[in-house]
């Protein structure tokens, strides 16, 4: 019989299992499509490293939760004795103004110039990035920028000067962050208020003070112009820089503004016939190193004040441009000749009170000030301290020394003329700046004693008490020195040197007012005549006759150090003290320049030019010696006084003269 064959659904059996049924195939299932989780694995992994690369800049970004409040500065306008500016300073940033507080042509003007998609982009705008790309690689060379007004206050607010890849991210994500975060009115204000006009101000109420004089809520366009125009160059284009280029950069900025609608043809015609009244300080070239030192110290005396500050000093202007001609004509007369390349000048009153400071050869070259900073030895400029310190332990002005070899522990000090000329009085031994006498009196008293003396009378820079003190050999400033001969120059009382009198707000309100100094006798009379005899008979008959003053009284001391590095003249007349240095900052020797020669040179010419017109007087210490010289025959002869001290009248005399109480 034939098989049946299997039916339907039936498995056949296995041939070789005697009748097992054989199971069927199973069938084939289409492959899944895998593309689909390829891509949203790469998404994934895109998205984490897109967070991670983005993090990078996030991690770096500033803080600018707090950017609407007004940032701290100090506006200092600092007068001289007459009333006049000297300067300027710390004007950074003035108050916070708001944009819609001030003139539409004030914003106009910013937007004209920097950026006129403002109002429409979101802080970065493709237009304009397209344009400036054309237009420079048409030049060849950059021509234009495609930063947004946002992108530079990011840039100017937060962000350094390099033109890296990190820094532009950084400046396109803080410019859209701060354009979700602020309205456009609020991001004007910012940028009004932080970007840098020049001349050392931040801020447009600051511009307006500084270079009008005004407030910005009340600036003309033409001076609103000039202020757009500055954010291109500051440096250039400020019109305390540079008034006519400042001007000519307005000129554009007006044109800008028609070209996109701010103002019509008329207005701009008028604009540019404008010239506005620029503001500028009345100080000298050289005014600048008495302004840092007043700044310098300002907060020692008030602090910082969130209010406009302006402080009266002692300084007088006309006698600080006679000062730095000096200065100017020596050093370029006779500089090059002695290998001197730097000089420094300090005039004073014999209370005190500033009234020149030159704190080298130039300001604009460098504004280190060595009248107040340089620390140099004085040599034999510092040898009234030890002859006053001679004259206390009993010494007097006609007994004889002798100037002659000396031997103090192996130290073998010689005279400048490189001879001794043997027994001589005392008072030709400090005229002729003797070595040998002054290293023996300062043996015989000690150094201690010596530099105690100087300290007394105002040195404050250390000084190593040692035999070589008696040459100057311990460094000073040319302002503590020249203040050190005040006393002499006053009748022997103290007198730190100063230069504020008085600092008041804008509005009147009075934050310090110098109080007449109580003064205290740093030497007796009759010690302060006889170092008014010894400093005048200096400029008489010896090493300073250059330093004296035709038919008025001077008084001085030459000052020389070894191998010649520093040359001083330190000297008085009854009005004036003044101390004169020269040098190199390198330290480098000079050829053979003493104090005799340039130093009282310089001095010779600034005093006679500040005395002019000022009646001639004698020295205080002449004045003693006058009120103690014996009565006529038919006066009544006065009763002994002790010779240490001051007569009560003759004190409230000197007193009066020289501000004391």
């Amino acid at each position: 019989m034939g098989k049946k064959p299997a039916k339907s659904g039936q498995r056949p059996r296995n041939r070789a299992g005697g009748g097992a049924p054989t199971p069927a195939p199973a069938p084939r299932r289409k492959p899944r499509a895998t593309w689909p989780y390829v891509l949203v694995m790469l998404g994934g992994w895109g998205l984490i490293f897109a967070g991670l690369f983005f993090s990078h800049f996030l991690a770096s970004l500033p803080d600018v939760r707090n950017l609407m409040v007004s940032g701290p500065s100090q506006d200092v306008t600092i007068l001289d004795d007459r009333g006049r500016q000297i300067a300027r300073r710390g004007l950074t940033q003035g108050l916070m103004v708001r944009a819609e507080d001030l003139p539409d042509y004030v914003s106009g003007a910013f937007i004209a110039i920097e950026d006129r998609r403002f109002r429409s982009h979101l802080g970065i705008d493709p237009i304009g990035l397209a344009r400036a790309a054309f237009q420079n690689m048409k030049a060849g060379h950059v021509v234009q920028g495609g930063s947004t007004l946002t992108q530079q206050l990011a840039k100017n607010l937060f962000l350094g000067p390099s033109r890296t890849f990190d820094r532009k991210v950084q400046e396109a994500m803080l410019a859209l962050y701060l354009e979700s975060r602020y309205s456009k009115n609020q991001i004007l204000t910012l940028y009004l208020n932080r970007i840098y006009f020049g001349a050392g101000v931040y801020g447009i109420e600051a511009a307006a003070e500084k270079f009008f004089g005004k407030h910005a809520s009340e600036l003309g366009l033409t001076e609103a112009a000039i202020i757009a125009g500055s954010v291109k160059a500051p440096a250039r284009y400020n019109p305390l820089s540079d008034s006519d280029a400042g001007l000519a950069r307005a000129q554009i900025v007006l044109k800008a503004m028609q070209s996109a609608g701010f103002i019509d043809e008329n207005t701009r015609s008028l604009a540019q016939a404008t010239r506005p009244r620029i503001v500028r300080a009345n100080g000298t070239p050289g005014s600048g190193w008495f302004t840092d030192w007043i700044m310098a110290h300002l907060e020692e005396i008030v602090g910082p004040s969130a209010e406009p500050v302006i402080v009266d000093t002692s300084f007088d202007l006309e006698t600080q441009a006679l000062a730095e001609r000096a200065v100017t004509q020596g050093l370029g007369d006779e500089g090059e000749g002695f290998h001197a390349s730097q000089a420094a000048l300090v005039a004073m009153t014999p209370d005190g009170a500033i009234r020149a400071m030159v704190g080298g050869r130039n300001y604009g070259g460098s504004g280190f000030n060595r009248a107040t900073d340089a620390v140099r030895q004085p040599g034999s400029a510092f040898k009234p301290f030890v002859y006053l310190t001679a004259l206390e332990h009993g010494h007097t002005l006609e007994e004889t020394v002798n100037d002659g070899p000396v031997d103090i522990h192996g130290w073998k000090p010689e005279d400048f003329e490189g001879h001794f000329k043997g027994a001589i009085p005392l008072i030709q031994a400090f005229a002729e700046s003797s070595n040998s006498v002054a290293a023996q009196l300062t043996a015989e008293m000690g150094p201690k004693e010596v530099a105690r003396t100087a300290r007394r009378l105002g040195i404050a820079s250390p000084l190593a008490e040692v035999s070589s003190l008696a040459l100057g050999t311990s460094g000073v400033t040319p302002l503590e020195l020249t203040g050190a001969y005040a006393p002499f120059a006053n009748g022997g009382n103290s007198a730190r040197p100063f230069g504020v009198l008085r600092v008041k707000t804008r509005s009147g309100k009075i934050l310090y007012e110098r109080k007449p100094a109580s003064t205290r006798g740093v030497m007796s009379a009759n010690d302060n005549m006889q170092m008014t005899r010894l400093l005048q008979q200096v400029t008489a008959t010896g090493t300073g006759k250059a330093a004296r003053l035709e038919e008025r009284p001077t008084a001085g001391k030459t000052g020389t150090t070894q191998d010649f590095h520093d040359a001083w003249f330190v000297g008085f007349t009854a009005d004036l003290v003044c101390g004169v240095w020269i040098g190199n900052d390198n330290n480098a020797p000079m050829l053979k320049a003493t104090g005799g020669t340039l130093p009282a040179h310089i001095f010779h010419v600034f005093m006679t030019d500040a005395e002019q017109g000022l009646p001639v007087r004698p020295l205080a210490g002449a004045t003693l010696m006058a009120s103690t010289e014996q009565p006529d025959a038919d006066q009544t002869p006065a009763a002994p006084a002790d010779e240490k001290s001051k007569p009560d009248a003759l004190q409230k005399l000197l007193n009066g003269l020289f501000g004391g109480t």
